[in-house]
This record gives C-alpha cells, sequence and structure tokens, in this order.
C-alpha cells in the first residue's frame, strides 16, 4: 500500500518501531514506499505518519488524548477523518477512515501503546 509520508527519521524510527501489531483488531500491514515513517493497519487502512508538517487553524477543533493535543480535521462525511499532534517534535498524522467510526478509537488506542505522554 503506498502512503504519503516523509522518510523516516531517527526520532521517528522510534516512534514506528513500537506500534501495536493490531489496531482496533486490524492487524498491521506493508506500506510503500519502504523507507516511509508510517504504519498502516487494516482495509481500508488506517494510517500513522511521523515527521509531517504541523497544521494550524484559528477554527481547529483540538481534541486532548492523555497529554496529547490532536487537531481533527474531517476528510469528508463519508471519508474519515484526520488527525494530526499539536506541539509535538515529530509531528504525528493519523488518518481514520469512517469505516472505524468512531475515529477518535484509534487515536486513544495509538497514543496509549506508544505512551506519547511522553512526546514533547
Amino acid at each position: 500500500m503506498v502512503v504519503d509520508a516523509p522518510p523516516a527519521s531517527s526520532a521517528c524510527e522510534q516512534i514506528l518501531a513500537n506500534t501495536p501489531i493490531k489496531l482496533l483488531g486490524q492487524l498491521q500491514r506493508e506500506t510503500q514506499p519502504s523507507d516511509a515513517a508510517a504504519v498502516a493497519w487494516g482495509d481500508p487502512p488506517i494510517v500513522l505518519a511521523c515527521g509531517v508538517e504541523p497544521i494550524t487553524s484559528p477554527t481547529a477543533q483540538v481534541i486532548a488524548v492523555d497529554s496529547i493535543e490532536w487537531i481533527a480535521s474531517p476528510v469528508g462525511e463519508n471519508d474519515g477523518t484526520v488527525f494530526t499532534t499539536v506541539d509535538t517534535a515529530p509531528v504525528l498524522q493519523v488518518r481514520v477512515p469512517a469505516a472505524y467510526r468512531p475515529e477518535i478509537d484509534a487515536v486513544v488506542d495509538i497514543t496509549a501503546a506508544l505512551s506519547l505522554d511522553g512526546l514533547s
């Protein structure tokens, strides 16, 4: 599966190495290109990308999960949601298709699995 993610940095490699094998009952799957800082689960795929550009929006919906804040950006009424971390280095982004509603569950599980509350 081809993903849109930057090449992996050392900070991202450490995060991605700790991703769970299963997310919302879906198994991890291969991504291309092989050097992309991304992990995917299921079909349709839930995609975690690391090292993406931060986004800013004064009207964005911000959701706090543990001590990490995420901006939730709906992709479309039936296409799911993209969640991007706020004020973290590296910046993480999770694309969750609508098939996994409520989409925030994927972010909660990823945050817990990766112990992202230590990310700064």
